[in-house]
């Protein structure tokens, strides 16, 4: 482990670099930090021991940056910017939080688990406005403004963060209706023979574990939806088997709606992200956090 005492003088120096190539010389670095040039240099130097190797070329009159400067200059400024949105954010909350936020979610999982959460974090933060765009579609946040996003994974865009907001089991899940048109599947392997509502419309096979293994079933039928609203209306309607997250099948079980299909047969678990890019306001920041203290309640 670490000496927390040197990581500490770690994230002082890259703050110092960060605030040197910004201002573009030492001199003017060490102005904006109200420390003399002697001091700056000593701690980019003890920077460039630590990594072992040159960040910057300097003379008495000019100062550029090396490849392996030019490349870890992107960390020191994201951690300067983070420390300095940290600050910002809480001094925000000391006053009441005040801006405006831009979230997008699915209509169906939005309506279940994001919604009853953004109305609570509205009557703790009325003056807040909040932007909620529903769409099943996966949307480019920074075309569209939008500086939160919750997602089922997994993540493809390495450039974003993504916090994991819901872990929920799935089923596989038919109405009564449909069980009495096509007799229950009694095997997984049964299951390639039945008739499937597809969602998304991209499914061209359903993952099933079964004795420690998983099966890969070709999936068919007549109903392809985008919608995971559509896919429950649907399968309630008997039109097929699905696989249907706990939070849309839980009460339907219970009042019989809904079959679960072959319980000793595992599918996975469905995982929703809270995605966003690296760099958000304060009030982003408040919601995402508010978001993930919700899930976790």
């Amino acid at each position: 482990m670490s000496d927390p005492s040197l990581i500490l003088d770690e994230l002082r120096a890259m703050a110092i670099f960060a605030t040197v190539v910004r201002s573009g010389s030492f001199a003017a670095g060490a102005r904006a930090l109200g420390l003399t040039r002697a001091v700056v240099s000593h701690h980019i130097r003890a920077l460039e021991a630590k990594l072992g190797v040159p960040l910057a070329q300097r003379s008495t009159r000019s100062f550029s940056l090396t490849p392996a400067g030019e490349a870890f200059r992107v960390h020191c400024e994201r951690l300067l910017d983070e420390a300095n949105d940290g600050i910002r954010g809480m001094e925000l909350l000391r006053a009441e939080p005040r801006g405006e936020v831009r979230i997008t979610c699915s209509h169906h999982f939005g309506s279940k688990r994001i919604m009853p959460a953004l109305l609570e974090f509205r009557r703790r933060y009325p003056a807040i406005r909040v932007h909620v765009a529903m769409n099943d579609a996966n949307v480019d946040l920074v075309q569209q403004g939008i500086e939160l996003a919750v997602r089922a994974g997994p993540l493809a865009d390495s450039s974003l963060v993504a916090r994991r907001l819901v872990r929920e089991p799935t089923m596989l899940c038919a109405a009564p209706a449909y069980l009495r048109r096509y007799r229950v599947p009694a095997t997984v392997q049964e299951l390639a023979q039945h008739r499937w509502v597809i969602y998304p419309p991209t499914q061209r096979a359903a993952t099933v574990r079964e004795d420690g293994k998983e099966v890969q079933i070709p999936v068919k039928g007549d109903v392809v939806t985008d919608s995971a609203a559509a896919r429950l209306a649907f399968v309630l309607a008997g039109e097929g088997i699905a696989r249907l997250p706990a939070y849309d099948a839980a009460s339907l079980l219970a009042t019989g709606d809904l079959i679960h299909i072959l319980p000793e047969a595992q599918t996975a678990p469905l995982e929703i992200y809270l995605v966003h890019s690296q760099r958000i306001g304060p009030s982003a920041r408040l919601l995402r956090d508010f978001l993930l203290d919700a899930a976790e309640a």
